[in-house]
């Protein structure tokens, strides 16, 4: 198999000029031909190498033979292997070789186009959707890869992480060049950042939108999650890069001014400090979306944007100084930031007769769903009804937390199922009511069921025109993890198969 190169030219990969710098040793022939790479014994072709990573509960290595059996003709790998055939290349780190590797693979597409990455604990999906309309409007193209799906223009793939393993990415990008698409915007997780998974990669532009409570059965820390964030901005490839880094909250403002102490690119995105390089002046919020003029130096151009809640004009700030540190013109930008309708899960509307607002949303950290709460009061002539739980085998902290704040802000409150992975339901459960004190619920309707479709269902039964029904948490997510099994189950699906049934009824 030969590798093409954008001008045409054909180039072979051997596995000598692949190997990369945390070398420990190697057995074998070295100058042999590479096809492909795979860190899945099931992607393996003939001639793949086989990258053995470890893992929390199964190490890679337990598949070398399945790998060596599908037509792998070489091995990198953290352990000492014998009896095997072929060559064995042992590395230091599995994951930062695979990164290397891949790179190195697919020729650096990353140095060849136009890469945006967006970390932080909240608002990266939706500055992506938002990053992406302003760039086919300045570009002609753009890919978009994040939590919800890998979207190439060419193809549309659903995500099995928020941040694809390394040779995923370098092979995404490999084949966006192909396609002609020279721009595109990559949500960075803070566990792609500690293993290695961005990198090798090139980026143009770095955005950092917050740091909260979250993620804490990963990071010990509130110090280890910024750090790892940091990173991104500090130490990962191309030190010229922009920095776009928002100043509503204090791990941005440390962000900023720790980027800046590093000789960092930095310009900062702030709704209301008028300090920032990039602010906006004029809001008028509505229960549909805000319009607003965003001010740079001098400069100040009115936008509006289609998605309601003031994070939202957030979200549309940082989307627009990514791209405009990208080359994206002002008139792209505020076309593309109100060519955005909506995006999938979040502040996700579900139609009904019913005269019921019924939103879904992936809020599933302390922030994120007071900020929902809040952005829907306003638009709430009657009762706000939340319907919510936490994750299983994640962060146990933020589940009284959680409790509170649906507590503190809404009428109604049932607490149910999440995914709740391998723990019990009701012990998730019983942990967030421990936030609902009896101050804050008084003359307020607290139920929990552990069924999530049948507290959804009891949430819209007690639903009257005029009342808002806040589904939580899982947003556009169409399964739900238990420790054995994973249901199909979309929250929205669930919603209008509510009103479906009353219809029938009816």
């Amino acid at each position: 198999m030969l590798k093409y190169s954008l001008d045409g030219a054909e180039t072979m990969k051997t596995l000598r000029n692949i190997l990369p710098s945390n070398i420990v040793s190697t057995t074998g022939v070295l100058d042999i031909e590479i096809t492909g790479i795979a860190f899945d014994s099931r992607k393996v072709c003939k001639g793949s190498l086989f990258v053995a990573l470890p893992g929390q509960h199964i190490d890679g290595c337990a598949f070398i033979f399945d790998a060596l059996e599908r037509g792998a003709v070489a091995i990198m790998t953290e352990g000492t292997r014998k009896n095997i055939e072929v060559p064995v290349i042992k590395v230091d780190n599995a994951r930062k070789a695979l990164s290397e590797v891949s790179a190195k693979f697919y020729d650096n597409p990353s140095t060849k186009l136009s890469l945006l990455g967006i970390t932080g604990t909240k608002g990266k999906t939706t500055i992506t959707y938002l990053a992406q309309g302003i760039m086919r409007k300045a570009f002609g193209h753009s890919f978009r890869i994040g939590t919800v799906e890998y979207d190439m223009e060419y193809d549309k793939i659903p995500a099995t992480n928020t941040t694809p393993e390394s040779q995923v990415l370098q092979s995404l990008l490999d084949q966006a060049l192909k396609n002609g698409i020279k721009h595109g915007i990559l949500e960075v997780s803070s566990h792609s950042l500690k293993t290695w998974r961005v990198e090798d990669l090139s980026f143009t532009v770095a955005g950092f939108t917050n740091l909260s409570l979250e993620h804490t059965e990963f990071h010990p820390n509130m110090s280890d999650y910024f750090n790892a964030k940091k990173r991104f901005f500090t130490e990962i490839a191309h030190r010229d890069k922009q920095c776009i880094i928002g100043i509503d909250n204090e791990y941005g403002r440390r962000m900023a001014n720790e980027c800046r102490a590093a000789g960092m690119n930095v310009q900062t995105v702030s709704v209301h400090d008028h300090s920032a390089s990039f602010y906006c002046e004029e809001l008028r919020m509505s229960g549909v979306g805000s319009d607003f003029s965003i001010c740079n130096g001098t400069e100040k151009h009115r936008c509006s944007v289609n998605l309601p809640g003031e994070y939202n004009v957030f979200n549309a700030l940082m989307a627009a100084a990514m791209t405009r540190a990208a080359g994206a013109d002002w008139e792209s930008i505020c076309a593309g930031l109100h060519a955005v309708k909506s995006v999938p899960g979040r502040l996700e509307s579900i139609a009904n007769d019913h005269g019921v607002n019924v939103i879904v949303d992936y809020a599933h950290s302390p922030d994120a769903l007071e900020n929902v709460l809040k952005t829907v009061r306003p638009i709430t002539r009657k009762r706000l009804i939340t319907v919510f739980g936490c994750g299983g085998n994640r962060s146990q902290e933020k589940r009284p937390v959680m409790g509170q704040i649906a507590a503190k802000n809404s009428d109604i409150i049932i607490v149910t199922s999440d995914n709740p992975r391998k723990e019990e339901p009701e012990a998730i459960i019983n942990q967030i009511m421990t936030g609902m004190t009896e101050e804050l619920v008084s003359g307020k309707t607290v139920l929990h069921d552990p069924d999530r479709r049948s507290a959804i269902f009891k949430a819209l039964k007690m639903a009257e025109a005029g009342d808002t029904v806040v589904i939580a948490g899982k947003g556009h997510e169409t399964g739900q993890y238990f420790a054995d099994r994973t249901m199909p189950f979309d929250d929205r699906e669930v919603a209008r198969s509510f009103f479906r049934k009353n219809e029938d009824e009816n």
